[in-house]
């Protein structure tokens, strides 16, 4: 991509009109989407609540911990290639190919686990397999949004999106739960397999004419915007080379994950451990205050999409990330903690829609794919690593001080966000 046209690409936007939270519901092909997604998750919620007990029934926590790692890299692993594919063919496509291939890996799992042998290693390889067809997933579902609704309504759809996965997200673990309790884990293996079939059958029913009316990638030149693969490639690292937002985006997602993601999945629970006699009950409070304040985030990001500058806007909430995570340690009283980690969930939802919003409207078609899958990449392979980083901390230095790090970590993270032109201007 040319110099001029770069800068074109990053150049402000006018603010959207308004056309309402739920107006891209309106959008036949964006009602099928986004119903197949929200089930299938709602079946990937209840697998990884059944997964632990698969395992520990002929294994031990390193086995578990094992497994687990495999699902991850095989969605960090599959990423890439879910941006490639959807480039060179179309996202629904990707997404078809997703769809059934997990739904025929679960049933292969649901064979071994009918058969009483040992299995884990052939488990754990199903597993990774699994997170690898997730990973071809993500990027193309973000990436086909810009062809199933105007640029108008593309925050409020994505944040649409979002929230009926966030639902999914909590509603999923909590009957897969109750399922494990009074059925045999085949049985929600069954149950999630069915999700991605019907999921299946939601892509095959998008009639795909906005895509068509667009020119999206496969649905009408095998190479809509040059000569070949080759092009399509330089494509995409004359766009990363170019795209200063591009590059601010991925960097900020990036250090916020490393900084703070490891926060709430390894030092509060180790915090609230130590300070309430009532811990786990606790934990799961703040937890579902956490999934609240991400609801809301979610949802008020759509709305908020008619300011001027969403760049200023996405760098007060990393602030506000920030004096949050400084404070939490130091709050009294547990509604004080739930306020807290509410306005975690809220900032992550936010920052979420902004940045994928931003993303989708600056990547050209032919290279959007790609684009999301790095954005998805960096965010997936942070989060191991500021785990692991964060347990350090931890146990060398205790949970505040744990909490502290991260609180000035996201505060850096917003003044080098404010120092950058394209995030100022976006």
């Amino acid at each position: 991509m040319s110099e001029p046209a770069q800068q074109v690409a990053d150049a402000p936007r006018p603010p959207l009109p308004a056309r309402g939270l739920l107006a891209p519901l309106r959008h036949r092909d964006f009602r099928w989407l986004v119903s197949g997604q929200m089930l299938s998750t709602f079946g990937d919620m209840a697998f990884l609540v059944a997964l632990p007990f698969i395992v520990l029934r002929d294994g031990d926590a390193g086995d578990l911990a094992l497994i687990l790692t495999m699902l991850g890299v095989g969605r960090v692993v599959g990423s890439p290639i879910g941006g490639m594919l959807s480039d060179r063919w179309s996202p629904r496509s990707v997404m078809l190919v997703s769809d059934l291939a997990r739904a025929a890996v679960l049933a292969g799992l649901i064979a071994l686990i009918g058969s009483g042998g040992q299995g884990l290693l052939w488990l754990g390889i199903g597993v990774a397999v699994l997170g690898a067809l997730e990973g071809l997933f993500l990027p193309a579902y973000w990436a086909v949004m810009p062809a199933l609704l105007p640029e108008e309504e593309l925050a409020s759809g994505n944040a649409v999106s979002e929230a009926v996965i966030v639902v999914a997200v909590v509603a999923g673990p909590l009957v897969g739960g109750i399922a494990m309790a009074s059925t045999a884990p085949a049985a929600v293996l069954a149950v999630n397999a069915l999700t991605f079939l019907i999921s299946a059958g939601t892509l095959l029913k998008m009639s795909g004419r906005r895509e068509r009316a667009l020119g999206a990638p496969g649905t009408t030149e095998p190479e809509p915007r040059g000569g070949g693969q080759d092009d399509a490639r330089s494509g995409f690292w004359s766009f990363a080379r170019g795209s200063r937002l591009f590059q601010a985006i991925l960097m900020m997602a990036g250090a916020l994950q490393l900084t703070s993601a490891g926060l709430v999945s390894v030092a509060l629970p180790v915090f609230v451990d130590q300070e309430f006699s009532d811990g786990r009950q606790v934990f799961g409070l703040l937890l579902s205050a956490h999934g609240a304040g991400l609801l809301a985030g979610t949802l008020a990001a759509g709305p908020a999409w008619k300011v001027s500058r969403p760049g200023y806007l996405a760098v007060g909430l990393v602030v506000l990330d920030g004096l949050a995570l400084l404070a939490l340690t130091r709050l009294p009283g547990l509604a004080a903690l739930m306020i807290s980690t509410a306005v975690l969930g809220l900032v992550a939802g936010a920052l979420s829609i902004i940045a994928l919003t931003l993303l989708q409207r600056i990547a050209p078609p032919a290279v959007r794919g790609r684009v999301m899958a790095a954005f998805t990449s960096v965010t997936i392979a942070a989060f191991p690593i500021s785990a692991a980083v964060i347990g350090l901390i931890v146990t060398g230095l205790g949970v505040e001080a744990a909490f502290v790090a991260g609180g000035l970590g996201v505060l850096v993270v917003s003044v080098i966000g404010i120092t950058q032109r394209a995030v100022r201007e976006a």
